[in-house]
């Protein structure tokens, strides 16, 4: 193998791991949150853009309409968001954090940055940045394959 090849089932590996570790350690930290981990990304992008709809969301996590639909559904069951008619578009529902959902989101952002900072430790950010589009243009191509 020369120096220009790549060993992507070892990267594969190692994202696995990573997303393994963030996973495991937000499910130990967020015991008194009624939160499941795969609700995390879409509360968090909500916090993020508020007023977004739906179809943002399906557009944003590549995920079906149906599993946003339920992910939506269950936050609200739970109180963290509101569904609101947009006054521009009435066919269309805006997406809103309660203060429920803003505390929570609070806590979720704690949690990632005590993990963050364990994890990435000494690592230079200059090193960071470079991982970061880099595994940005990883799943940007990923996302292309399934177009």
């Amino acid at each position: 193998m020369n120096e220009n090849e790549t060993i992507i089932p070892e990267q594969v590996n190692y994202l696995m791991n990573l997303l393994k570790s963030y996973e495991m350690f937000f499910r130990k930290n967020m015991e008194n949150l009624d939160i499941n981990i795969g609700e995390i990304p879409i509360l968090m992008e909500i916090y993020t853009n508020e007023g977004l709809n739906q179809i943002d969301l399906v557009r944003q996590f590549h995920v079906t309409e149906a599993n946003i639909s339920k992910t939506t559904k269950n936050l609200l069951i739970k109180g963290l968001i509101t569904k609101t008619i947009d006054a521009e578009n009435n066919t269309k529902k805006i997406l809103l954090l309660t203060e429920d959902g803003k505390k929570a989101c609070q806590i979720l952002l704690d949690i990632f940055d005590q993990w963050k900072d364990a994890t990435i430790g000494d690592i230079p950010t200059d090193e960071m940045v470079a991982f970061a589009r880099t595994l940005k243009k990883l799943s940007d191509n990923s996302v292309d394959v399934l177009s």
